[in-house]
């Protein structure tokens, strides 16, 4: 018997305390009307999994046909609600996200185009509205109870919720807003460093394109088992107007496995081989081969520690490493530099002279707004402040040398000298909340200059630049820049030393180690001695172009001068490591030289000084970064130049 409000007649259940019509109170029920309904609710289920073909509801899983609801997951062709996600074609509510086409309510977000209220907030075309995702099909439907302790399990994930997103925006305004946490002479200690950092980086690069454009030398890598040829051919017919060829073979090799390396060399003129030669790294054990095949092989032996440390270069940084009595690379303590700067130049200058600012600087060729902390200080801080700087300049291209700032930078001024006229200004620029570059400017009254030093690399794109003026025409200019254009990118190598320069320009595009570039180059020499170059021009221009896909690929260099057309080709070709090539020939003691562990010995008999061996070249300077390609390319000169 269906229970009924005394009052107004509407049809009640005995969980109801309320007339949901009227709102009466539902205590004047009899206990036998509840009684009444318990029964009749009871006779109208089919219970515990009991087959029901046209009847009741099946439950637990049993199968359905005809009747009412079928419960657990199991198919219902024309009866009442699907529930648990099954399809429901002419029935009822298709509960768990299905589709209904002609039912009643569709729950769970899904469609419901001609049926009763769409719940949990979506559209329902022709229905009534429907809050908080239940059906509302009438008096009588039964509200959901909240579990016990539901109101605390939602006030733990509201504190959570809220901790979460305090922790998010403390991150993003640590990250992207560094001002509000760091006063303004820490931010500008930190953005001198790290501009410094990222230039060092980049400055081991110095000097490479020159010898890569005129004679296609370069590096390899170790970032796997590999080995790489390199043949080039010179066609030229500026000595003496009569047609040349020269033919250089150069192979890479590393193993990343035992850390075992070589470079091996071959010159060829014509049809006339020169002869062959190469160092090889194995093991412990280091073996020279020298082009020419009258001289002796020479053999070292290197330590357990420093042969386990050099295992990490290849052939040509540790034979640079090795001559210079290193096992592995200087490394700049760069959180040590921001305590002496805070500690040493910037100790007597207070935080409140320190300002920022919005102003413009270049960032990859393009002039753009950038934030600002900059001081200006006179008399002995200027002094001491140019001083710290340039020692940090000096740090960064030295890799951590100890060299004299003269070196770099010149003899000392009336400029850096103690003078109460001297007025430095020194401003640091970050663009999107990285440091990107410095410039100190610095005058003593009557004469003025300024220094600018960039280093920023976001993977893509890089700019490298030192700018030293010098009044006497011994400035110095160094760019080496990767700038995207939209379609593809501009690739810059500039530098001007005192009166020679080289400018290469190149187009084009780069994805990963893939590249297809071309371009110019313009060599200022400055002088007419130029030694075993045969041109007598103080400027020539040629053209360059690479090519290189999947480890294949072509280099070209092509100029034409006064004294004829040169042009150089190299086809690159990267593959999987070959044995033959890493593997060192055999040393006979009975005709090589055996220098055990004596380093002195083995640079006289393979007649190679270091750069600081030199009597020309000022020791310190020599030593301007280990990793600076210009070093390891003068050893890779000397084993060409060799023939003893």
């Amino acid at each position: 018997m269906q229970m009924t409000c005394k009052k107004c007649g509407a049809p009640v259940n005995d969980t109801m305390k309320f007339c949901r019509k009227c709102g009466a109170p539902l205590e004047n029920m009899t206990q036998e009307q509840r009684g009444e309904n318990i029964q009749q609710t009871q006779n109208q289920s089919g219970m515990q999994g009991q087959p029901n073909m046209y009847g009741q509801p099946g439950m637990q899983g049993q199968p359905n046909m005809y009747g009412q609801s079928g419960m657990q997951g199991q198919p219902n062709m024309y009866g009442q609600s699907g529930m648990q996600g099954q399809p429901n074609m002419y029935g009822q509510s298709g509960m768990q996200g299905q589709s209904n086409m002609y039912g009643q309510s569709g729950m769970q977000g899904q469609p419901n185009m001609y049926g009763q209220p769409n719940m949990q907030g979506h559209p329902n075309m022709y229905g009534q509205p429907n809050m908080y995702g239940q059906s509302d099909m009438g008096y009588g439907t039964v509200q959901p109870k909240k579990k016990k302790g539901s109101g605390i399990v939602f006030g733990i994930g509201a504190v959570i919720a809220v901790v979460a997103v305090l922790g998010v925006g403390a991150f993003c305004a640590i990250r992207f807003l560094p001002g509000m946490f760091k006063d303004p002479k820490t931010m500008f200690a930190e953005n001198i460093v790290d501009v410094t950092r990222n230039f060092s980086d980049g400055f081991t690069d110095f000097g490479s394109k020159p010898v890569e454009i005129m004679l296609h030398l370069g590096m390899d890598d170790t970032k796997d088992s590999h080995t790489t040829t390199k043949v080039t051919t010179v066609e030229s017919d500026a000595v003496g107007g009569e047609d040349q060829s020269y033919n250089l073979t150069q192979s890479y090799s590393y193993d990343s496995g035992n850390g075992d390396t070589s470079y091996i060399l071959s010159v060829s003129m014509a049809d006339t081989s020169l002869g062959t030669g190469g160092i090889y790294y194995n093991g412990n054990e280091f073996i020279y081969s020298p082009l020419n095949t009258t001289s002796p092989m020479v053999r070292y032996e290197l330590g357990d520690d420093s042969a386990k440390s050099l295992g990490a270069y290849q052939a040509m940084d540790r034979y640079t490493l090795m001559l210079t009595g290193m096992s592995s690379e200087n490394e700049v303590d760069w959180e040590k530099q921001v305590n002496d700067f805070l500690e040493g130049p910037l100790l007597d200058i207070d935080k409140k002279e320190f300002e920022k600012s919005k102003e413009d600087y270049t960032v990859f060729g393009k002039t753009q707004q950038c934030d600002t902390v900059s001081v200006t200080v006179s008399g002995q801080k200027a002094t001491d402040l140019l001083e710290g700087m340039k020692n940090i300049i000096v740090v960064g291209m030295s890799n951590g040398m100890d060299i004299d700032t003269e070196d770099i930078f010149g003899e000392k001024g009336e400029n850096d000298k103690k003078n109460d006229n001297l007025e430095v200004t020194v401003k640091t620029f970050s663009y999107k909340n990285e440091p990107v570059g410095v410039v100190i400017s610095s005058s003593n009254g009557t004469d003025s200059y300024s220094i600018n030093l960039s280093g920023y690399n976001t993977g893509k794109e890089k700019q490298t630049i030192l700018d030293i003026p010098s009044d006497k025409g011994k400035g110095f200019y160094y760019e080496d820049g990767v700038y995207s254009t939209g379609s593809g990118y501009d690739v810059l190598t500039k530098i001007n030393f005192g009166e020679s320069s080289l400018t290469i320009n190149e187009s084009g595009t780069i994805n990963g180690d893939d590249r297809n570039l071309s371009g110019s180059f313009t060599i200022h020499k400055g002088k007419k001695d130029t030694g075993k170059i045969h041109l007598e021009e103080d400027d020539f221009t040629g053209s360059v172009s690479q090519e290189i896909s999947d480890g294949k690929g072509t280099f070209i260099t092509e100029t034409q001068t006064k004294e004829g057309h040169v042009k150089i080709t190299t086809t690159y070709n990267r593959e999987k490591l070959r044995s033959d090539k890493i593997s060192a020939p055999m040393f006979l003691s009975e005709s090589g030289i055996d220098c055990g562990r004596d380093l002195d010995m083995l640079k006289e008999n393979i007649h190679a000084k270091t750069l600081s061996d030199l009597g020309k070249i000022d020791s310190s300077l020599a030593d301007t970064g280990n990793r600076n390609s210009l070093i390891r390319l003068a050893y890779v000169l000397s084993l060409i130049l060799r023939n003893r």
